[in-house]
C-alpha cells in the first residue's frame, strides 16, 4: 500500500541568450536569434514535462524584463498556452559578494563587493518570491517560472540552506531548467539543476 505524496513542483527556466547592445540595459535587452532557438526547444521540452506532471497546473510565470518574457512567450507558443502571468518581483537580482565572506566562498572574478543596502534589497526580493511560490502545499501542483540566473541560484541556495554567497559556485546556462519541490511540512528539495539535455551542444551558452 502506497501513500500519496503531496508536493509543489517549481520549474525554473533561465531566459535565452540575449543581446547586450549599446547602453540600453536590462529592462530593454531582448533575445538574440540564438536565444529564440533555445526558447523554442525549451518550450518543446516543457510540453513533455507538463504532460507527465501530476497535480494542478498553476500556470506560466515570468519576469517582466524582455529576455525572460520573450523566452516565456516562445515557450508558451509551443505549449499552446495563451496566458503568461508577469510578476515584477521575478526580475534579475544583484550578484551578492560579501567582503566578510570572501575567505569562505571566494570572490567571483571582476565583481564589486555589494553594500549592506544592496544586499537588503536583494534578500527582500528573494524572500518575496519564496513567500509566493514556496508555501507548504495542501495538494500537489506545479508551475513554470521564466526568470534570471542569479535569482535561480539564490532560490537553490535557499532550498539547500546555504548562504546566498554560495551562488557563485553554481553555473547557470541559458534556457537551463531547474526543478525544486516543496512538501507539506515545509521540507524543500532540489530535484534537478540547470538541465540542458533538450539543447544540442552548439546551443548551450552561459553568458
Amino acid at each position: 500500500m502506497s501513500l500519496e505524496v503531496v508536493y509543489s513542483r517549481i520549474l525554473l527556466v533561465r531566459h535565452g541568450h540575449y543581446e547586450r547592445t549599446g547602453d540600453h540595459g536590462d529592462t530593454v535587452w531582448g533575445l538574440t536569434a540564438l536565444g529564440r532557438r533555445q526558447a523554442a526547444r525549451t518550450g518543446r521540452r516543457l510540453v513533455q514535462l507538463i504532460e507527465s506532471a501530476q497535480g494542478k497546473f498553476e500556470g506560466l510565470f515570468s519576469s517582466p524584463w524582455p529576455r525572460a518574457l520573450q523566452t516565456a512567450e516562445i515557450a508558451a507558443h509551443e505549449l499552446s498556452i495563451d496566458r503568461i502571468k508577469v510578476k515584477p518581483y521575478l526580475h534579475e537580482v544583484l550578484p551578492l559578494l560579501d567582503a566578510e565572506k570572501v575567505a569562505e566562498f571566494g570572490a567571483h572574478p571582476g565583481l564589486p563587493f555589494t553594500t549592506a543596502e544592496e544586499r537588503a534589497i536583494t534578500v527582500k526580493q528573494v524572500e518575496r518570491v519564496r513567500e509566493r511560490f514556496f508555501r507548504p502545499p495542501r495538494s500537489t501542483s506545479f508551475c513554470v517560472i521564466f526568470t534570471h540566473g542569479n535569482l535561480i541560484r539564490y532560490l537553490v541556495t535557499s532550498t539547500l540552506r546555504l548562504p546566498y554567497e554560495a551562488w557563485s559556485r553554481f553555473d547557470c546556462c541559458h534556457c537551463g531548467i531547474t526543478e525544486l519541490r516543496v512538501y507539506p511540512e515545509g521540507f524543500e528539495a532540489l530535484i534537478s539543476y540547470n538541465d540542458t539535455g533538450h539543447l544540442p551542444a552548439g546551443l548551450i551558452t552561459t553568458a
